[in-house]
């Protein structure tokens, strides 16, 4: 079994798991361990590895001329995206 271990995140991120979770009644720990897998594991293996996957969204991002979003702007798309997906 894995060491349990306390983590801080951003209180409006953990609501947003939390409401997530919840719709899909799922725990937040379920929730939260598929998200970690999924940008820890399965992201990097379109590149070579987790820190190539990094520069190269970074290069993308310079050469493109986009801002970085803010954590707001980030969960604010997630949740409209989200809401396009389920067709509300």
């Amino acid at each position: 079994m894995a060491e349990k271990q306390r983590t801080f995140i951003d209180a409006a991120l953990l609501e947003e798991l939390r409401v997530r979770a919840h719709e899909q009644s799922r725990t937040e720990g379920e929730l939260l361990e598929e998200i970690v897998r999924s940008y820890l594991v399965l992201a990097p293996r379109r590149s070579e590895s987790l820190a190539a996957f990094f520069e190269n969204l970074e290069r993308r991002r310079r050469e493109e001329g986009v801002e970085q979003l803010s954590e707001e702007e980030a969960i604010s798309l997630l949740s409209v995206g989200k809401r396009e997906v389920e067709g509300e």
